[in-house]
């Protein structure tokens, strides 16, 4: 368990909604003081990710979370519809997403997961100049597509 923690302290958690585990770190999604709040195995508080408000790099209603291989964290915001990308050092890579119909839109997304065992049933969809690394998949509540399927892709050598 994480050590109790008094309130206004960077390591409380208000609510918590999600966690992942990865490279010996705990992420935990907290919804209720808008971060992503990063522990050691033993409970310690490392550090966070993100702030309340609406630019890049922040968050209205964080939800699911998940952690790939390389340690880039993905963040689904159910305000913003997207999911936010982070690098290990907590910078901001790229978001992805938003309230639209059509592929790629999301609809109060939930839940995040990095797929690494499925790529052969999706790599004849990916430009032949690419290679699939792995697969996103993420829930929505709403919206005709409950679950939306992304490709984490690099170039293929010449």
């Amino acid at each position: 368990t994480l050590p109790e923690a008094a309130p206004q302290t960077p390591s409380h958690l208000y609510l918590p909604t999600n966690l992942a585990i990865i490279n010996d770190q705990l992420y935990v999604s907290d919804f209720g003081d808008f971060k992503i709040k990063i522990y050691s195995l033993s409970g310690q508080f490392l550090s966070s990710v993100g702030s309340y408000g609406r630019q890049l790099g922040q968050f209205v209603r964080p939800k699911g979370i998940a952690v790939d291989r390389e340690g880039n964290l993905y963040v689904v915001d159910a305000g913003f519809e997207n999911i936010q990308m982070f690098d290990a050092g907590n910078r901001l890579l790229m978001f992805f997403g938003g309230n639209s119909q059509g592929p790629g839109g999301m609809w109060l997304p939930a839940k995040v997961v990095i797929d690494y065992d499925h790529l052969q049933y999706f790599q004849k969809y990916v430009d032949k100049r690419f290679n699939l690394k792995h697969l996103i998949f993420v829930t929505n509540q709403y919206g005709p597509d409950k679950i939306n399927v992304y490709g984490f892709v690099e170039a293929r050598d010449k």
